[in-house]
């Protein structure tokens, strides 16, 4: 045997082959567990997702760690035998049913079970499996090894700061717990800043970022920065590189690692924030850097990590863009397939066991196959006797009859909370369902105060019956929903399917054949059944939809109903922005419009400041730079009219007052562009310093002024 085909099956590798097939469906499993459980932390703080991302990351490089040492403790024996690689007893192919392999009796049972047809199929691939992981770990090696090379360069390339910015950086440190000394060095290399190292970092700052950032701005950013160096981002960042390397195929890899990648920013964000105070500028701040992207190593931390817009939504409390779930039918397909070929073959040959998944539960056990007429009047029996278990300790059958569930309820005056709970099961399900809502007094029927009292809340789905104790502010007891049988044949005629199980919150929501009549004679007619609910919820009336169509907000889909219920886009608002000259504005135009707070007096302020005919899209920047008409008009006071929105936002940004312009020309500095007041404000220009320039030297220009600020020869 050769020296490579001795290499291919040796233990070791076939043990490592068979741990990589394994992972595509234990990443899967992993994959879709982590989607799930993050789904559920979207109201958690970012600490807590990125927790359970990293988690998740450990989980994929543990899995095929243990499966190959299980893997090739379980198979020793087999390959002790004649046949094993490196006996002296030749023994011929014929003689055995196939070829010596590995695998794990724990993962592909080997004894009692028919997997040898997907064994033959494996076992000649695993040596092909093995020498194309170990070609794509390879490449990824020196392409990670490049990026730190190149990190270390850029580390080495930067030139120290002035003691100011230093001693700024070394008290954000305090602030923030960072214990061991952080090097600030200006680079060219970068185009934002960013953190190199772990023992010993270094945080480097380009030119770009001094002048085009603000003095506030720019500490924001550098305190991000510092929350990289004090969570120790660059040691798990690196960790993350090699696992992306080891387990480079799986897609599940690369999503969760993306996961950690974005919640950590978002965590870096929050530390920046709470050092800084001010949420909203920092959003700004990292507005600003959107234009100054470029590329940097992976190696490398910058504070343009992520997706900005994404990161910038999330600080002003803007709603997230819908994520995309293409990948989620890729891992499920993964999950699937090897647990069908596992389950399928998992049967005693002799037949009478077979692997059964328990119902509620959702696990697994061993229970004996019984013929398939008496497994049949077996499960009708258990079907017939399936039961509904409410608060109140009664029990209901699931099919169209009453269930009984516990209420608590408190009056204000007119107004009563009420919060219902109910539990029970259906065949092979548990539910609970839980709900909270203010309602009129008037429409709880017969509520008073006493011992024993009994009222209802009536709805087109259904009728709730309530009976216990009411003290006249506060109660509780227990109640039981009565399906109306004539609600989900009407509404059938209008092409919603209400199941028995769903016909109770219809009822809460107060979704009525009619309000559905409506919203389809209005156009929606693709409207399902979810957004029925949440067009109530959100208080969306027929009468909201027809006074937007009025205005010309027309081709709506419900979900764009929806959202511009959400973000207050009332008609009343939406008739302000059209008296300002803001007419056939689109639902995403309105929806911006609206979170950033843009108002008809505002608008109408701008234009008689003299800054009208703009568009919405710069409304928006405007709005988000807190351009006001007050600050406008004071630019215009100085000289300063007719600026364009880029201009009013880089003045704005760089904190450009009416004020200080006309201090800049009492001290004897001719009126200059936009741009060079721009200059002059980067560089800490002030009207004293314009004096004793002027003084010293004449008339000066903008340029000449930042040199002289730059070089500190004044200070002389």
């Amino acid at each position: 045997m050769s020296g490579i085909a001795t290499f291919a099956t040796a233990p070791t590798v076939q043990a490592i082959a068979w741990a990589l097939v394994h992972f595509l469906w234990q990443g899967a499993l992993v994959g879709l567990a982590a989607a799930v459980a993050l789904r559920h932390l979207r109201s958690r703080s970012a600490s807590a997702r990125y927790a359970l991302a990293v988690g998740a990351l450990l989980a994929l490089l543990a899995l095929p760690v243990a499966t190959s040492f299980w893997i090739g403790g379980s198979a020793g024996t087999e390959l002790s035998g004649p046949g094993a690689p490196g006996s002296d007893l030749p023994v011929r192919a014929a003689n055995l049913g196939t070829a010596p392999n590995l695998t794990s009796p724990a993962i592909l049972p080997a004894s009692g079970f028919d997997l040898s047809a997907l064994r033959a199929a494996l076992s000649p691939t695993l040596p092909w499996i093995f020498g194309l992981w170990l070609a794509g770990v390879a490449l990824l090696a020196v392409y990670h090894l490049g990026g730190w090379r190149q990190a270390r360069r850029l580390a080495g390339s930067g030139r120290p700061l002035p003691a100011e910015l230093e001693a700024r950086v070394l008290d954000l440190g305090r602030r923030l717990g960072i214990a061991r000394a952080v090097r600030l060095l200006e680079s060219t290399a970068v185009s934002v800043p960013a953190v190199i190292g772990w023992l010993k970092p270094v945080i480097l700052v380009p030119l770009s970022s001094l002048v085009g950032l603000s003095s506030w701005q720019l500490e924001a950013v550098l305190a991000h920065e510092l929350a990289h160096v004090r969570r120790h981002d660059a040691l798990v960042n690196l960790l993350q590189a090699a696992l992306e390397t080891l387990l480079f195929f799986h897609p599940a890899v690369w999503w969760i690692s993306g996961e950690v990648r974005k919640e950590r920013e978002h965590c870096c964000d929050d530390l920046a924030v709470a050092v800084c105070g001010d949420r909203l500028s920092y959003a700004r701040a990292l507005a600003d850097l959107e234009g100054l992207r470029a590329p940097l190593p992976r190696l490398a931390l910058a504070a343009d990590g992520g997706s900005l817009l994404d990161r910038v939504r999330r600080l002003v409390g803007a709603p997230a863009r819908p994520a995309g779930r293409s990948w989620l039918a890729g891992l499920l397909a993964l999950s699937i397939l090897p647990f069908g070929l596992t389950l399928q073959s998992l049967q005693w040959n002799g037949g009478g066991t077979r692997f059964a998944a328990n119902g509620a539960g959702g696990g697994v056990s061993l229970a004996p196959q019984r013929p398939a007429a008496a497994e049949g009047g077996a499960r009708r029996s258990e079907e017939a006797n399936e039961t509904t278990t409410g608060a109140g300790g009664s029990g209901q059958t699931t099919t169209g009859e009453a269930r009984r569930g516990s209420w608590t309820a408190t009056r204000q005056g007119d107004r009563v909370d009420l919060e219902s709970t109910m539990s029970w099961k259906s065949v092979g399900e548990s539910h609970r369902w839980h709900v909270g809502e203010t309602y009129e007094a008037k429409d709880l029927v017969g509520l008073t105060a006493g011992p024993d009292v009994r009222f209802e809340l009536r709805r087109e789905a259904g009728t709730f019956l309530f009976e216990g104790r009411f003290g006249g502010a506060k109660g509780s007891g227990t109640f039981t929903f009565q399906p109306n049988p004539a609600y989900p044949r009407e509404m059938a005629t209008l092409g919603y399917t209400v199941e028995p199980e769903r016909q109770m919150e219809m009822a809460i929501q107060d979704v009525s054949v009619s309000f559905a009549r409506e919203i389809k004679s209005l156009g929606f007619r693709d409207t399902t059944l979810d957004q029925l609910v949440q067009l109530r919820i959100q208080g969306v009336t027929a009468e909201y939809a027809r006074a937007l169509g009025g205005l010309g907000i027309a081709d709506l889909s419900a979900e764009q109903l929806i959202q511009l219920k959400i973000q207050g886009v009332s008609p009343d608002w939406v008739r302000g922005l059209n008296t300002a000259g803001y007419r056939d504005l689109s639902a995403d135009q309105l929806v911006q419009l609206k979170i950033q707070g843009v108002s008809a007096e505002w608008v109408q302020g701008l234009t008689a400041a003299g800054s009208g005919d703009l568009s919405a899209d710069e409304l928006v920047q405007l709005r988000i730079q807190g351009v006001s008409a007050e600050w406008v008009r004071g630019l215009a006071d100085a000289g300063y009219r007719d600026l364009s929105p880029d201009q009013l936002v880089q003045l704005k940004i760089q904190g450009v007052s009416g004020a200080w312009v006309r201090e800049l020309a009492d001290a004897g500095f001719p009126r200059g562009s936009a741009d060079e007041l721009v200059q002059l404000k980067i560089q800490g220009v002030t009207g004293p310093f314009v004096r004793q320039a002027v003084s010293r030297y004449g008339k000066l220009s903008a340029d000449d002024l930042v040199r002289l600020k730059i070089s500190g020869r004044l200070d002389r």
